[in-house]
């Protein structure tokens, strides 16, 4: 593991440290077409640091480790890898856009092209929140890349920025660049026209209705549509059930202002 993690440059202190299954007596460390660093104790450790004071660029790179227990055992085979990338602020940090917008609806296809001197750089998009770069690609010429997402949803929504390797250093970075933000929104719903009926399982041996119009409200029934079908008899089936409550509704009214008035005519 890395000491500190991460926002390592040129000239800064790092330790590696190897963390062993079992007591050993030798650990080595290796650098990937590098140096080789070992350390012995007289007595068995669990654990072994190595530390660069001053890195320089010949520092960085992927290193693992490798550790034995005595002279009478064979070593252990090599660790999984650790990367030292360090920056080197001696680069101008590369510029960054976002096309078409930085506002864009959900399911749209956006691009963020990178772009510095041509360095013959592999460039790296970064996003806040994320601890290593989300995507990776080698110059496409000119000292530029195009990195493309399609269909955007909402968790592709942040902060993102840009950095580059130059060829021949793959573990030394340029600085972070400027930022651009992605704000990704959910699609608009169509204006105009009814929603669909939704139907309730079984009420009291029959089905409850909720016929949704935008310009009338919410309308409440109770039927027995025949079936579910996408060639719209539910909701025809519903509208009816609303029009027939409405007419019986009418014809109560009317009726009982009738017999109202018959009362009130012979109480005269």
């Amino acid at each position: 593991s890395l000491h500190p993690s991460q926002g390592l440059s040129l000239a800064n202190n790092v330790t590696l440290r190897c963390h062993l299954p079992q007591l050993a007596a030798w650990v080595w460390l290796y650098q990937e077409r590098g140096w080789s660093y070992n350390k012995g104790k007289e007595k068995e450790q669990d654990a072994a640091e190595f530390s660069f004071v001053g890195t320089l660029r010949e520092h960085a790179g992927r290193y693992r480790c490798q550790y034995r227990v005595s002279w009478s055992v064979g070593a252990s085979e090599k660790s999984d890898p650790v990367e030292l990338v360090l920056t080197d602020h001696s680069y101008s940090p590369p510029s960054i856009s976002i096309h078409p917008e930085q506002c864009v609806e959900m399911g749209t296809n956006i691009t963020i092209r990178c772009w510095n001197k041509d360095y013959g750089a592999a460039f790296l998009l970064h996003k806040d929140g994320s601890s290593a770069p989300i995507k990776h690609q080698d110059s496409s010429g000119g000292g530029a890349a195009k990195f493309t997402f399609l269909a955007v949803t909402p968790a592709d929504s942040g902060t993102y920025r840009c950095s580059y390797r130059p060829r021949g250093y793959p573990f030394v970075s340029s600085p972070l660049g400027d930022s651009v933000m992605l704000e990704v929104t959910p699609t608009a719903a169509p204006s105009g026209g009814s929603e669909p009926p939704i139907c309730m399982p079984p009420v009291m041996d029959g089905w409850l209705c909720l016929c949704i119009q935008s310009a009338w409200g919410l309308w409440l029934a109770t039927g027995t549509p025949k079936h579910l079908d996408p060639t719209g008899a539910v909701e025809q089936s519903c509208a009816n059930l609303v029009m027939a409550l409405v007419r019986g509704f009418v014809a109560a009214l009317v009726f009982g202002l009738g017999v109202f008035f018959v009362i009130d005519a012979l109480s005269l």
